[in-house]
């Protein structure tokens, strides 16, 4: 993949600008919804941790 020159990077900062700008609420339900989603991935990435430490306890006990 090529990289975007300066002015096409330019030109899509200013365009996602004002995407933002004209649909704020859809810019609040989509960082919402992720961070639903990624707090849900910390709990079950910590109850896999758990799980894992309280098979080694029990295999080493």
């Amino acid at each position: 993949m090529e990289k975007l020159s300066q002015e096409a990077i330019t030109l899509r900062r200013k365009y996602l600008r004002s995407w933002r700008a004209k649909n704020r609420d859809k810019v609040r339900e989509y960082n919402a919804r992720y961070w639903e989603k990624r707090l849900e991935r910390e709990a079950s990435a910590a109850e896999q941790a758990a799980q894992k430490q309280k098979e080694g306890d029990t295999n080493n006990g």
